[in-house]
């Protein structure tokens, strides 16, 4: 009896759909449990492409790309670092105007103290002077009025307003997918089944 395989031809492509945030938001969680579509491939790491390595040329990019075998299989990265930089909208808008950008967030004040917690630990390990969180993320100005440190990340990362308004420059509201952070950690089905629409990445 002769038996026939059907052969698949494999290709690297780029991403069709961003995490783009937010640090601290749940975005592994996110994208592990996206990754269960059976038409969804992920980057496993964050390639900072965007941000850090944009310097490295879109040829570098494609080859941190998992390999594809059908058509209709998307293609998702998390750098969830996208979200506050300043030239990553842009960046990402002139490789594909039509990319979807994926974004889940948490209670800010929650996500702030979360991604304070990370940096104290970072520096406990590492011996280094432990930071105060009020010290930290407020200044008094010479009218002795008390405000925000904008140079503060574990603060400024939890204004999304200031960053949203920077991507909606170059995209439409129609192709962002927010997720609720803090009921995806309640309740991840509920938000998980809200993005299978990525399968066809038309949001």
């Amino acid at each position: 009896m002769t038996v026939f395989t059907v052969a698949t031809i494999e290709e690297v492509r780029f991403p069709s759909a961003l995490i783009v945030g937010v640090r601290k938001g749940g975005t592994r969680a996110l994208l592990d449990a996206i990754a269960l579509h059976p038409k969804v491939r992920i980057v496993r790491r964050e390639t900072h492409f965007f941000d850090s390595n944009y310097s490295l040329g879109f040829d570098w990019y494609r080859e941190q790309m998992p390999e594809v075998e059908n058509e209709d299989e998307v293609v998702i990265e998390k750098t969830p670092a996208y979200f506050t930089n300043e030239n990553v909208p842009k960046r990402v808008f002139e490789m594909d105007p039509n990319m979807k950008l994926i974004l889940i967030v948490r209670h800010p004040v929650y996500r702030t103290v979360s991604d304070f917690t990370q940096v104290y630990y970072n520096k406990l390990e590492q011996n280094k002077t432990l930071p105060v969180l009020s010290l930290e993320a407020f200044r008094t100005n010479e009218a002795g009025i008390e405000t925000i440190n904008m140079e503060y990340k574990p603060m400024t990362n939890s204004l999304y307003d200031i960053h949203i308004s920077k991507w909606l420059k170059y995209f439409k509201i129609e192709n962002f997918l927010f997720v609720n952070g803090d009921v995806f950690r309640a309740n991840p089905l509920h938000e998980v089944e809200n993005t299978d629409q990525l399968a066809t990445t038309s949001f």
